[in-house]
């Protein structure tokens, strides 16, 4: 990974921003935010500026790869501003995606340790985390954790209803 895709990346870990939503917001591929970050494409000047002005920062101040990042709470403020500017919803591009709270929160924990539906899923982010997601977000999720090879899917003797387990 090259100092910007570094740079880029950390920006939007500060904020606790998946490639996605950063894609939704500013029309940047998550594919092409991807292969910046990994240092695998070179980006265009447009780009930078659309991504300084995302986070409400001066193009330079993404590219002085010595100086820090900027305070979280002052970047997620600076991508509010960004974002009602451009008429986006806030709440549609600043809410954790299912995938990030079930990889980094529930994967993290010993909650998967022991077979869970998906509704259980469900209610448990809800109440742990004030975060709510419908079943079949946590399904689509769980399908792609279990595609990585992070979690199991385990069919039960009740008709189409089946768990998940954290791989161990």
């Amino acid at each position: 990974m090259n100092a910007f895709g570094k740079r880029v990346q950390a920006f939007r870990n500060a904020i606790n921003l998946s490639q996605e939503q950063l894609h939704y917001a500013t029309g940047i591929s998550q594919s092409h935010i991807a292969r910046i970050e990994l240092a695998q494409l070179n980006t265009s000047i447009s780009h930078l500026s659309l991504l300084a002005e995302f986070f409400g920062v001066e193009e330079h101040e993404l590219l002085n790869f010595n100086k820090p990042i900027p305070d979280g709470d002052v970047l997620k403020k600076n991508v509010i501003k960004y974002l009602k500017a451009n008429g986006i919803e806030v709440e549609s591009i600043l809410k954790p995606s299912a995938s990030h709270i079930l990889a980094t929160k529930i994967l993290a924990s010993k909650f998967l340790n022991t077979p869970k539906y998906t509704s259980e899923l469900v209610e448990h982010i809800s109440e742990k985390y004030q975060i709510h997601f419908g079943s079949s977000q946590i399904s689509t999720a769980m399908e792609i954790l279990r595609k990585k090879g992070l979690v199991e899917k385990i069919y039960t003797n009740k008709k189409s209803k089946f768990q998940y387990r954290k791989r161990i």
